[in-house]
């Protein structure tokens, strides 16, 4: 990753160069950098030549990863000239790339991959994206369409008081079918095609940048909607959570759904829960969902549930997680980006 941030770099250091000749040197630069470093290699680095970019093209590229070693026939590195602080990667149509440790077969139609950096803040990393059409592992589809987006953005007033900065996250993945890449139960493999859409906020004791030492810490999540859907299960989810002095969540998670029986049929099937408890559950569920609930201090109210809809609601709070006011155990920690 460190090799290919350098390769980016370099094409935007281009630019001040004559166009062609740019591009002649920073092959040249790149292809020295590559030989130099053992986790990245290439068979040939030449000039993009393209009027409405300055970049390169990469053939047969190797690049080492923790789990093991991917496989790109080729790789376009390019800026557009109005933007050269920005930098995409055009993935081939068919690569190798390990998962679990195994080298998986991969195609994508048209993926990209977008960094941008912000040279008057430190070279924060000010947008981070990632889109792709179909895409199948070994021969089995896994998505239909990827288009996932994250900026900096000011933090507001809500934000947790151990944040420095914000990333605004938006994003759709449709036509989700891991069970060719993942073991999944049965059950969930054939419910259908799952889905997920919508926009949240993670907040960090400090912007991202590509040569940090230390990675920041996540310290909140938030989001006012993201949509999932499993066949003809839906459900909403919203939240605001701020992290503890142990790290673990503080704050709640609102589900809201007009089939909670679907979804609880489903767990059950899945062997999540007993299928003898799934009354018990709904029962359960119904009777948080009509209390008011209890929130821990600074936490947003929700939205009201639409007709028909159900509102559960997730507490956690003093390292605890509750279901309403039923204890459920131990919160769980914020992700890291470790």
């Amino acid at each position: 990753m460190r090799t290919l941030f350098i390769l980016i770099l370099l094409i935007a250091g281009s630019l001040a160069a004559a166009w062609l000749g740019g591009e002649t040197w920073l092959a040249r630069e790149a292809a020295r950098r590559i030989e130099a470093d053992p986790r990245i290699e290439s068979a040939a680095v030449t000039p993009l030549r393209e009027i409405d970019r300055v970049g390169l093209r990469l053939a047969e590229v190797g690049v080492e990863t923790p789990q093991g070693t991917a496989q790109l026939p080729a790789l376009d590195l390019w800026a557009a000239p109005t933007s050269p602080n920005e930098f995409h990667a055009a993935l081939p149509p068919q690569m190798t790339v390990p998962l679990g440790g195994q080298p998986r077969q991969v195609a994508a139609q048209n993926a990209v991959l977008t960094l941008r950096v912000s040279p008057g803040n430190d070279m924060a990393i000010s947008r981070a994206a990632a889109a792709s059409g179909a895409v199948t592992v070994d021969g089995t589809a896994l998505l239909t369409a990827l288009d996932l987006d994250a900026r900096l953005a000011p933090m507001g007033a809500d934000a947790p008081r151990a944040a420095r900065a914000s990333y605004v996250l938006s994003g759709r993945a449709e036509g989700l079918t891991p069970g060719g890449v993942i073991a999944m139960p049965p059950a969930i493999a054939e419910a259908g095609a799952m889905s997920a859409e919508g926009t949240g906020r993670v907040y960090l004791t400090a912007p991202l940048q590509p040569e940090q030492a230390q990675r920041p810490q996540v310290v909140g999540l938030a989001s006012d909607g993201v949509t999932l859907r499993l066949g003809d299960r839906t459900a909403r989810l919203t939240g605001h959570l701020a992290a503890d002095g142990e790290g673990r969540a503080q704050g709640a998670v609102f589900v809201y759904t007009a089939d909670p029986r679907g979804w609880l049929d489903l767990a059950a099937a899945a062997g999540a829960i007993p299928q003898t408890g799934v009354t018990l559950v709904e029962t359960t569920l119904g009777a948080a969902a009509a209390l008011q609930p209890d929130l821990p201090p600074g936490t947003p109210v929700p939205p009201e549930p639409a007709k028909g809809e159900l509102r559960i609601p997730l507490i956690f709070r003093d390292g605890q997680s509750f279901l309403g006011p039923v204890p459920l155990g131990t919160a769980p920690l914020l992700p890291s980006l470790r």
